[in-house]
């Protein structure tokens, strides 16, 4: 890709932390991922009382969020940038999974606060480990493709 360093990661593929740009993000899009997540949750209680809670859970597991984000993001910043954030989408379910099973094992083993704290412990590690040993993976494979 044009503008990468020989070896690195394109631009859109560099884990950074900017708290100054959250003060840039307008108050409408707030709305619409705030919309979008309690609106799922709201789905998610109604289909536990009426189907149970592995029903409800399921509809829980749902990217609302996600969806939201990547709406906004492809109007504003365009597609190219939607689709880098797609990606990382990828390693935030890896450790949605992870979360699950964690609570799923701790949560009436251990009290419900320790196990969700493990269990959040756990989509951290999973979702931030797995980006990092998927980084030099991924370019020794596109070394790879290129010869």
């Amino acid at each position: 890709m044009s503008g990468d360093r020989p070896g690195g990661p394109a631009e859109e593929d560099r884990l950074r932390l900017v708290p100054r740009a959250l003060a840039r993000t307008e108050p409408g899009d707030w709305l619409v991922r705030f919309a979008f997540g309690a609106g799922v949750s709201g789905l998610a209680g109604v289909m536990s009382t009426a189907g149970g809670p592995r029903l409800g859970g399921l509809f829980l597991a749902f990217p609302a969020v996600i969806i939201a984000s990547m709406t906004l993001m492809a109007r504003r910043e365009g597609l190219r940038q939607a689709r880098a954030d797609a990606h990382g989408a990828i390693y935030g379910t890896l450790g949605m999974i992870a979360f699950a099973v964690c609570a799923v094992f701790l949560i009436g083993r251990l009290p419900a606060w320790a196990a969700l704290v493990a269990a959040a412990a756990v989509w951290v590690v999973v979702g931030l480990g797995s980006y990092l040993v998927s980084r030099p993976v991924g370019r020794r494979l596109k070394r790879l493709r290129n010869i």
